[in-house]
């Protein structure tokens, strides 16, 4: 239950305070508020420029944002205007930046920040820096030929990979610099926050190794678990991640000693993702120095320009469930406590979805008080419905969108949906930032796990269908070239319908919106003896600047709520007196 996950996440979101100051801007002095997260009804709002802000986005291809006439040429500002966003998820490269050693250059920062101005849109900004995807490819090239200096992780057998070590200060202070460098100076070109928010670091920790054999590393092993971590734990005892209060249980609760004195000794076989932890111990150092890391690197930023800033990560998946399949030491919800101890400037982290168990992802990373943002996910319009409407989230992301036209110019069915989808809830966003906290917002999505889920809402129960049905070719006398390509074509189409969900906002007793797409409902009483209930009334329309803008009105033969394609509908529910008789 929504309410359920709410309760939960009133506790313990580090959020950046609500901040005016005045700046000044090309045509005079002008009073700008600061973008913030903050806290309302134990849930966490965005707001922008002094309003809530609901995040109706998608993040570009790695290299896009690196030139401006790519940019250009592939019409990605036009696309996202089509696509109805009202932000950008661009990245700003470490080695493109700086080529030597405090010499940069933000070509590639400003044209991004100036064209997102022009076109009326928001921008996050990643910093891909000493880590991106496990890996430091992103590194500068003076730290790159300096393995000596900057010091790469080392495995058990002695070998070395491609990842600075978390445990080299002086990879940490380059870092740092450059990043306050770029901190600098968007405070200075962008007085009017068209950056509203900063990524750190891109889903990091070590890809082939548990954890880092180094040196430095196997001091901090051997040592004792530093204090500011076990003041954490004490602090939040009965309130942790569920396995790490588990391991740190079953070793009594102890306040010092070594890693293995404190966690236990891990287990190294993995038989469940969704409760199985391999290498655990193993996988809460390496947060804990990865999260030191980026804390001081966070920090530094937030001094030099104050706005909110989160992390993303790798997460487990089916068959690299071992820490060094993913990248370990990365900030998921089993180590999001030990984040949270070491880097407390980080503001909430958020789960880049490739994998199938999408709700399962959700409520992990809310348990903790984690507001839901989702800056990479696969283009369906169901998880961003479902993620609105049931998770409260700041933003739904797609990865890659820039990638949506084919050769001819046109769009991709997905991305369509998706411009489609961000055009109603653009209408509707004060609405639904309104109730977010309230059970009188939720979301639903149809899958092969759940094929018909439903959710009580008041009086009533709505239950969810996909309104799709799998098609094939009838033989009409075709030859068998043009019945495969007929059923590839209906098989291609059944795949982009798979996707079937909704978001539902309820604003009377009886009265409810529903923005869907290819999900059909039906209807009962909450309670199990009560009437049948019947639809007073069902209309098909959008939303305008808040207000609702009726289409047809169904009845008769449509006298049924589904929604094929993209929609909404507004319903008005009543409980029946109809006898079985006179039905």
């Amino acid at each position: 239950m929504k309410t359920n996950a709410f309760v939960r996440l009133a506790a313990g979101v580090a959020v950046a305070a609500l901040m005016i100051a005045g700046c000044s801007q090309e045509g005079g002095n002008k009073a700008t508020v600061k973008p913030a997260l903050v806290q309302k009804d134990g849930t966490t709002h965005f707001e922008v420029d002094g309003k809530p802000f609901l995040m109706f986005t998608g993040e570009l291809h790695n290299s896009t944002s690196t030139s401006e006439s790519y940019m250009e040429s592939i019409g990605v500002w036009e696309q996202m205007k089509y696509g109805n966003f009202n932000t950008v998820i661009a990245s700003c490269s470490w080695d493109v930046i700086e080529d030597e050693p405090g010499h940069y250059n933000f070509t590639s920062v400003d044209h991004v920040i100036r064209n997102a101005r022009k076109n009326g849109l928001k921008v996050v900004m990643i910093w891909f820096a000493s880590w991106k995807n496990g890996n430091s490819t992103y590194a500068p090239s003076y730290i790159k030929r300096d393995p000596v200096k900057y010091p790469l992780v080392e495995t058990q057998d002695g070998g070395h990979l491609n990842v600075l070590s978390a445990f080299c200060q002086e990879s940490m202070e380059a870092d740092k610099k450059a990043y306050v460098a770029l901190m600098q100076h968007i405070k200075e070109i962008d007085p009017d926050y068209t950056v509203i928010m900063m990524q750190v670091e891109n889903e990091m920790g070590i890809l082939g190794s548990v954890r880092d054999f180094s040196p430095a590393a196997q001091k901090a092993w051997e040592g004792q678990v530093p204090a500011d971590l076990m003041q954490y734990l004490s602090a939040h005892k009965g309130k942790l991640f569920p396995e790490l209060e588990k391991v740190w249980g079953e070793n009594g609760y102890k306040m010092s000693g070594t890693w293995e004195e404190v966690f236990g000794k891990s287990h190294t076989k993995a038989d469940d993702l969704l409760t199985d932890y391999p290498y655990y111990t193993e996988e809460i150092f390496q947060a804990y120095h990865y999260a030191k890391y980026v804390n001081e690197i966070t920090a530094a930023g937030k001094v030099a320009h104050d706005i909110p800033m989160y992390v993303n990560n790798w997460l487990r998946q089916p068959g690299m469930i071992n820490p060094g399949q993913f990248p370990s030491g990365s900030p998921l919800p089993e180590v999001i406590d030990v984040w949270r101890a070491a880097a407390p400037a980080v503001d909430f982290t958020a789960p880049d979805i490739y994998i199938n168990e999408y709700e399962w992802v959700l409520s992990q990373f809310a348990l903790s008080g984690n507001p839901i943002f989702i800056p990479e996910c696969r283009v369906d319009v169901s998880k961003a419905l479902y993620a609105y409407g049931e998770y409260d989230a700041l933003g739904f992301a797609p990865f890659g969108f820039d990638g949506a036209q084919n050769a001819s110019g046109a769009y991709s069915a997905d991305f369509e949906n998706l411009g489609k989808c961000y055009a109603i809830l653009s209408g509707m966003d004060q609405m639904i930032i309104q109730n977010y906290g309230s059970d009188k917002l939720r979301g639903l999505r149809v899958t092969e796990e759940n094929a018909s889920p439903s959710v009580e809402m008041g009086n009533y129960i709505l239950t969810a269908r996909s309104s799709v049905r799998n098609q094939r070719a009838i033989n009409y006398g075709q030859g068998a070239a043009q019945m495969a390509r007929e059923n590839a074509q209906l098989a291609a189409a059944s795949q982009q319908q798979a996707q079937s969900g909704a978001l539902i906002l309820q604003t009377s007793p009886d009265e409810f919106y529903i923005v869907g797409i290819n999900v059909s409902f039906s209807f009962a009483s909450k309670n199990a003896n009560g009437p049948r209930i019947l639809t007073d009334a069902i209309e098909e329309g959008t939303f305008a600047n808040g207000k609702w803008v009726p289409g047809r009105r169904l009845n008769g033969d449509e006298n049924r709520v589904g929604i094929n394609g993209v929609g909404a509908v507004r319903v008005v529910l009543y409980p029946s007196t109809v006898t079985a008789q006179g039905r």
